[in-house]
């Protein structure tokens, strides 16, 4: 587990290197009154990172961004975190629909928290249960400034996503792939894409 979360961490720097015209190691980064890391020197370049089980997401943006991946676990007590943490309306939701109504909210949340760089807590009471592929949603209580454009993630069988950006603005999502491997794979790997 220590390994993947190291390997996110470096995957990151090494993407926001990248995009920024940077080495991965030149990069600082200092943190927000709840922890959110941001790049000094890229006040245009937002990011979050999420992990769950197998997979890391790594969102950027040219505003506030959040981003949440879980492992929809099997022992999980969803109706009884729904009943302590969410609001009325998805508490039946959850209760109705199962785990997968819970994941999908939860990320929905924790999405809106990221972007906004707030604590977790702070965000349970925020309204998700949308059905849209994009919605506009609001902190009903004025906790968490928002409002944010949230958007599910399209993941593999057992996990749940959703990324969220600060305003009311529609984006689009477009996704590349970061296949964590042993270095002997990556080395057989890139040899044999040398092979003509």
């Amino acid at each position: 587990m220590r390994r993947r979360f190291v390997r996110a961490h470096a995957a990151a720097r090494v993407i926001l290197g990248a995009r920024l015209g940077r080495s991965p190691r030149e990069l600082r980064f200092t943190r927000g009154p709840w922890g959110k890391p941001v790049v000094d020197g890229a006040a245009d370049t937002h990011f979050s990172l999420s992990h769950s089980g197998e997979l890391a997401l790594l969102a950027l943006a040219p505003r506030p961004v959040g981003v949440d991946v879980e492992y929809a676990r099997p022992d999980l007590d969803v109706t009884r975190l729904a009943r302590r943490f969410f609001p009325e309306a998805e508490r039946e939701m959850v209760e109705r629909d199962g785990r997968g109504a819970f994941v999908r909210f939860w990320t929905r949340k924790e999405a809106c928290v990221k972007a906004s760089g707030s604590r977790l807590a702070q965000g349970m009471g925020v309204p998700v249960a949308h059905t849209q592929p994009q919605a506009v949603v609001r902190d009903p209580t004025g906790t968490l400034p928002g409002p944010w454009t949230v958007a599910d993630l399209t993941l593999p069988s057992g996990y749940a996503g959703a990324v969220a950006l600060l305003g009311g603005g529609p984006f689009s999502v477009s996704s590349r792939m970061w296949y964590d491997m042993p270095p002997e794979e990556s080395a057989a790997m890139s040899a044999t894409r040398g092979v003509k």
